[in-house]
């Protein structure tokens, strides 16, 4: 079965209401699998700590729940630490190489909404959505 890639700019419109968060969660509800790197919950958590309430901790803990992570291995290490097509911050190449490592096999959509991440991904050949409301 193929997933949804979610990083920490989509994840968050999940538990911070957006203008783009009922368009995205419509979107991923057609995806029973979703996929993120490990270090989304590190950005999730802080994300939520930032915006305040254990309200929003505890939906961002649940939204980390019903995500498979995947681990920052040696080799997506070396792949986020090469250059990129657009120049990315660390955590971003982490995603990056993340993405590029499950690859068009393993992932039906990858759901970005941080522009240089984006174009990164997309100068790679992966296809990116960034659901918004009409």
């Amino acid at each position: 079965m193929r997933a949804a890639y979610v990083d920490a700019s989509a994840l968050v419109k999940l538990f911070k209401d957006e203008p783009e968060t009922e368009a995205l969660s419509e979107a991923l509800g057609a995806c029973p699998v979703w996929v993120s790197s490990e270090l989304v919950a590190v950005e999730a958590r802080c994300t939520a700590r930032r915006l305040g309430g254990a309200e929003v901790l505890e939906r961002a803990e649940d939204l980390l729940a019903s995500l498979d992570l995947v681990g920052c291995v040696p080799e997506i290490q070396e792949r986020a630490g090469r250059a990129f097509e657009r120049p990315l911050r660390a955590l971003d190449a982490i995603h990056a190489a993340t993405i590029l490592a499950l690859g068009e096999e393993l992932l039906e959509v990858v759901m970005v909404y941080d522009g240089d991440l984006r174009a990164a991904v997309e100068a790679e050949g992966m296809t990116v959505a960034a659901p918004a409301s009409s």
